[in-house]
């Protein structure tokens, strides 16, 4: 039975241990044990995601009979060794919560390794979120299989095919990081009136009987826009249109420039007269918050970052990674209640985009 390519390591082992009439447990206890002891940090209860030393990889490899290679090709969670683990001292393994999103793999294309009793497990990547073929977006649910049909969402299928384009270019992770950031700064501000986002957002109720305020902070809601912006960001023509602009006039003239570019993309455009007259909510009162106006700051210097330097961001500047922390600028109701809505139609896990840290704060 071999992985399924990106599949967790925890989830592959789930699916051994199923086959053979184990416990997950058991089985790597098995696989594991020899001449000397045999040490299995937490279970398979505790955490979704198996990480195991050189000695343990190299055991299971030979139990499987797959090549230490090849398991390196499909498992992503694999290798290296996990910081908590030593590759002295014998075969360990330990069970740890995944370091990385993950979603659970589309039934159809993972074919006779999908089981309704053991959901196949995967880490998404920067674009393996959603399945063009089924048309569905991937959620996170080690339950069960969970996705959201997309066929009357036809905008984020779009935008994802332009992700894909746009993943292939150099810095493309970062730039639709920080896209998101942008994106996430204008939704902190309350568009209650956005006809898009309150078209998806029913959308996305309907299809996961999920309440409205549940699923606003689920990054669906503004994919297309964050795919938009990213677009523009990584575009080197626009980048040098930008550095003209405020070295003849200023930062301020290339960030209005900016602004009325990505509105009339994004199709908002009185995005600049807006964004103008209400720089920020109260939730966001600190200069650090405006993440296009950062990298503006960092494109228009006269030493421009080269390649993926561009996009390291400050933690400060960028999207929520918690589902809950998002809830809490979105709503006024208790969250509490709101995030366990979303927690029962798996909207809470699944796909973020992952900034690119800068090591500084400014």
């Amino acid at each position: 039975m071999p992985p399924v390519a990106g599949e967790l390591t925890g989830s592959w082992l789930r699916r051994v241990a199923l086959a053979h009439g184990l416990p997950a447990q058991d089985l790597i206890r098995g696989v594991l044990s020899g001449s000397q002891a045999v040490q299995v940090t937490g279970t398979p209860h505790t955490a979704l995601e198996a990480y195991l030393n050189a000695p343990a990889r190299a055991l299971l490899a030979g139990f499987t009979g797959i090549p230490l290679s090849r398991l390196h090709e499909l498992l992503p969670g694999l290798g290296p060794t996990h910081p908590r683990l030593s590759d002295d001292n014998g075969p360990q393994a330990a069970w740890y919560s995944p370091t990385h999103a993950w979603v659970t793999a589309c039934p159809p294309c993972t074919g006779r390794a999908w089981s309704p009793r053991q959901p196949v497990l995967v880490y998404p990547g920067e674009v393996g979120h959603i399945c063009r073929r089924h048309r569905r977006w991937l959620l996170a649910d080690e339950r069960k299989a969970a996705s959201i049909p997309l066929s009357t969402l036809p905008d984020v299928l779009a935008a994802h095919r332009d992700h894909v384009a746009l993943s292939r270019l150099p810095g493309a992770a970062g730039a639709m990081a920080l896209a998101s950031a942008v994106v996430w700064s204008w939704q902190a501000q309350r568009w209650h009136g956005d006809r898009l986002w309150s078209q998806r957002t029913s959308a996305l109720a309907s299809l996961t009987g999920c309440s409205t305020a549940g699923v606003a902070a689920h990054a669906l809601i503004a994919y297309p826009e964050a795919v938009k912006v990213a677009e523009l960001l990584s575009n080197h023509d626009w980048q040098r249109r930008l550095r003209e602009t405020a070295s003849r006039h200023g930062l301020n003239a290339a960030q209005t420039q900016a602004l009325e570019s990505v509105g009339h993309r994004v199709k908002r455009p009185w995005l600049a007269d807006w964004l103008t007259a209400h720089t920020h909510t109260r939730r966001f009162d600190k200069g650090e918050h405006d993440s296009l106006r950062w990298w503006l700051q960092r494109l228009t210097h006269p030493h421009v970052p080269p390649g993926e330097e561009l996009w390291h961001m400050p933690a400060g500047l960028d999207r929520p990674a918690a589902y809950g922390d998002r809830l809490s600028f979105l709503t006024d109701v208790r969250v509490r209640s709101v995030i366990g809505d979303a927690r029962s139609a798996s909207l809470t896990g699944g796909w973020q985009p992952v900034p690119i840290r800068h090591l500084s704060s400014g």
